[in-house]
């Protein structure tokens, strides 16, 4: 199998025992940092064979990579509730995101380590997380208008990347983080607290 087949292409049976692979590494991660994780355990655990488990995943990077994606797809994927003005929807979003982290900084470390990676499957996977960080945060910035939409968003992400790292990595504070984001958002023009034009 190509590592490159996605998972919609797979027939249903494939698509299952990935799944179970992806869960069981996740359990793990859950359960002790990615260095101490050994990939036979994690085939163990999915009830795979080790072969099986690299037809699925070209290396426990690439099965990390895929891993992250999904945790972050479904944190991604919760709306804030309708009807607020979009500063408060940013600050929601951007808020759950570094709640998650600092529940599971383990999911943090993976995502920094994971930038030193030189598999193209990681580096594919790594580039779609970021623009889906983008893309979300720039949907609730839509109100400033391009370019302004994009750079705000970038801009956003990499300052909560670089707190996160702090806090994960250098004992730093998670509400420190809450703090920085909270004060570039003030920053942002006056439009992104106002109620948006129907």
């Amino acid at each position: 199998m190509s590592h490159a087949t996605t998972a919609e292409e797979m027939p249903a049976y494939k698509r299952e025992r990935r799944k179970r692979i992806v869960r069981a590494a996740m359990a793990m991660l859950d359960e002790q940092d990615y260095e101490e994780i050994r990939i036979a355990a994690v085939a163990q655990r999915a009830e795979v064979a080790l072969g099986t488990l690299y037809r699925y995943f070209s290396s426990k990077e690439h099965l990390y990579a895929v891993v992250l994606q999904e945790w972050l797809a479904h944190l991604g994927s919760a709306e804030p509730p309708p009807g607020r003005l979009p500063d408060e929807r940013i600050r929601a979003r951007v808020h759950a995101v570094i709640d998650a982290f600092a529940r599971q900084p383990r999911f943090f470390k993976v995502l920094m380590l994971l930038y030193s990676s030189n598999d193209r499957e990681v580096e594919t996977i790594r580039a779609a997380i970021g623009a889906n960080a983008h893309r979300l945060l720039a949907e609730d910035m839509h109100v400033l208008g391009s370019p302004t939409t994009g750079d705000a968003a970038r801009m956003l992400w990499s300052i909560v990347s670089n707190q996160l790292l702090n806090a994960a990595f250098h004992d730093g504070s998670y509400a420190e983080v809450h703090r920085i984001a909270d004060v570039y958002i003030g920053l942002l023009p006056d439009q992104i607290r106002k109620t948006e034009q129907a």
